[in-house]
């Protein structure tokens, strides 16, 4: 076989998808619904908690819309600042002790929830954190409905 140019296009366009999928930023992806209605959360944030127990903490921030300029992004976005938003508090082993749920369908808003969010394949190591978070289904809360089923990844602030 005589390698062309034209032969050579699909080789390329493959190693630039790749090269795109290695370069590609951390971000959030799935599901977060409340009352039924879902919210698009496109934009991640974590920085070091306050320690709990003896226990270094993160605080995630997962929201509708950018909180990069924010001082505080954990309480704006627990009042909608940034749309609808979920503020986590993880420990070192992947345990949350802190949910702050603020859904734009919620009437009543922000609360706090934790018990029903649980994480799995949590890892937080050299300056990024990762995990799955699930509700595992429908959470009520004084009337309100929520449901999550994230992945997210970031770098600490």
């Amino acid at each position: 076989m005589k390698l062309t140019p034209l032969t050579l296009v699909p080789f390329a366009i493959c190693l630039l998808g790749m090269i795109s999928a290695l370069n590609a930023e951390p971000g959030v992806s799935g599901t977060f619904t409340g009352n039924g209605k879902p919210a698009k959360l496109a934009f991640v944030s974590a920085s070091k908690g306050e320690p709990l127990s003896g226990k270094d903490t993160v605080k995630v921030i997962l929201s509708e819309q950018d909180q990069s300029k924010s001082k505080r992004p954990d309480w704006d976005a627990g009042f909608g600042k940034f749309g609808s938003a979920l503020v986590l508090t993880i420990d070192t082993e992947g345990a949350i002790i802190g949910c702050e749920v603020a859904h734009s369908a919620h009437k009543k808003t922000p609360f706090s929830s934790v018990g029903r969010i649980k994480t799995s394949d949590f890892k937080w190591a050299d300056g990024t954190v990762q995990a799955k978070v699930s509700t595992g289904g429908d959470c009520e809360f004084f009337g309100e409905t929520w449901n999550v089923d994230l992945k997210f990844e970031t770098k600490l602030r």
